[in-house]
């Protein structure tokens, strides 16, 4: 079998598909299939050399360029291939498979239109609340135009049961498996802990990292922040404002990743939504507590009291006052951890997850 594999972030970017596309190639190569990769990237970022081959359109041209460039690469590499997969890049690879009958899966993990407007700070309300606002006209263009696209597709999959009912409000008619996302189990190291807490995202609006700053601020704890994104810069002068011990790595290897989470006693990850965070799980993985917002996604894996605390993020004193307690309580941190990594091992291993995503290439395709 021979599968085009598509994405608008690829790794060391820091995201689901950044870390999903790889570990899906990895697999399929692994198992003697052929794999294309099809991604963005920046034009000041460096070709990766992989075991499969890469593909890349420059992400930092003009739009309409760009989204024509990738249609119409898409629609070259569609041509010599047995199955789509798609975890991004939804318009171009919807158009790019009309009329060419093959096996398509596309991968849905938020909602672009939501995403777009908070970027743009065209809108502060959460995804939920979002979808049942009265858009704008462009926002009801895209919103069909995103329909249309995976209606293109045979099957739709996403990592959240959540996600599951908003894709369904969106026209789509397709079938939409809710398979939730999975990660290797890392050793557990005993190495002295370098950080309080650390937060691995893509740096924008929604993460919420300025109220995990202020609160680390107020607690006297170090944080280390990885990843990049609009926010970086805003982030960094709050920072400095407060005089906050953070530490803002960048993009790093998933190598990298894994050794700041060793160095770390607490992950955070206080976001408005979350379909299912990679980040969480590889933090869960490595045996951290967390403290999440009661983002549906962040609730669905970690139980308050359990595996870390969940807190109401809209009170930045009930932050502090849950980063506080966790870091003053050892016994906390080991029973939150290991039940975290626990929860990993029984639900989320990276091979059972991805296996079912590529049962659904096998299915024949629709008439």
């Amino acid at each position: 079998m021979k599968a085009l594999l598509i994405s608008g972030i690829y790794r060391p970017e820091i995201g689901g598909p950044a870390t999903y596309i790889p570990a899906l190639a990895d697999k399929l190569t692994k198992e003697g299939n052929k794999v294309e990769v099809l991604t963005l990237r920046n034009s000041n970022a460096k070709d990766l050399s992989e075991k499969w081959s890469m593909n890349y359109i420059i992400r930092d041209q003009k739009l309409p360029l760009r989204f024509f460039k990738t249609l119409t690469k898409i629609r070259k590499l569609t041509k010599t291939a047995d199955i789509v997969f798609a975890n991004g890049l939804f318009q171009e690879s919807a158009i790019a498979i009309m009329f060419l009958k093959k096996r398509s899966v596309a991968k849905v993990v938020g909602d672009p239109v939501w995403e777009r407007a908070r970027n743009k700070g065209r809108t502060k309300l959460d995804i939920v609340a979002f979808n049942h606002s009265k858009l704008n006209l462009n926002q009801r263009f895209q919103r069909r135009f995103i329909g249309w696209s995976l209606n293109r597709f045979d099957v739709i999959t996403c990592p959240s049961a959540e996600l599951k009912t908003l894709i369904q409000s969106w026209g789509v008619s397709r079938p939409i498996e809710f398979i939730p996302n999975g990660v290797e189990i890392a050793q557990v190291s005993n190495l002295d802990k370098e950080f309080d807490l650390v937060s691995v995202c893509r740096l924008v609006t929604w993460k919420n990292l300025d109220k995990l700053i202020r609160a680390c601020a107020s607690t006297n704890s170090k944080l280390a922040i990885v990843g990049s994104g609009p926010e970086e810069e805003n982030l960094k002068s709050l920072a400095l404002s407060l005089n906050a011990n953070v530490v803002f790595m960048g993009q790093i290897s998933e190598d990298k990743v894994n050794a700041v989470l060793e160095k770390s006693k607490i992950f955070a990850l206080l976001s408005d939504y979350e379909g299912l965070s990679f980040s969480l799980l590889q933090a869960m993985a490595a045996g951290l507590p967390s403290i999440v917002s009661t983002a549906r996604g962040n609730t669905d894996v970690i139980s308050n009291g359990v595996e870390g605390t969940v807190v109401n993020i809209s009170s930045e004193e009930k932050i502090s006052t849950a980063i506080k307690e966790l870091k003053e309580s050892p016994e906390k941190l080991r029973k939150y951890g290991q039940a975290a990594r626990n929860k990993v091992e029984l639900n989320y291993l990276q091979e059972n997850q991805i296996n079912k995503v590529i049962d659904l290439f096998q299915v024949e395709s629709a008439v």
